[in-house]
């Protein structure tokens, strides 16, 4: 296994943090779409882009979510 450092971010991240536009269109919505042509449902991927896009409009830095939350959340809610 492989160290990560805990300073480390993600460039989405510091576009958050600098009130930027992200890339997650082109990151998840490549893979939402792929989902969508094979009819699978990607409830935790339409969360996480759903999250994302309201933190670019909040701008007010990354939400710093626990991943428990972002399943919560009405897009990734999933069955047990």
């Amino acid at each position: 296994m492989l160290a990560i450092d805990p300073a480390a971010r993600s460039s989405m991240w510091d576009d958050l943090q600098r009130g930027r536009p992200t890339e997650i269109g082109e990151l998840q919505g490549a893979v939402l779409a792929l989902a969508e042509k094979a009819g699978t449902p990607a409830p935790l991927l339409n969360s996480v882009t759903a999250l994302v896009r309201a933190a670019e409009v909040a701008r007010l830095g990354s939400p710093g979510l626990a991943p428990e939350q972002v399943a919560a959340s009405p897009d990734g809610s999933r069955s047990a």
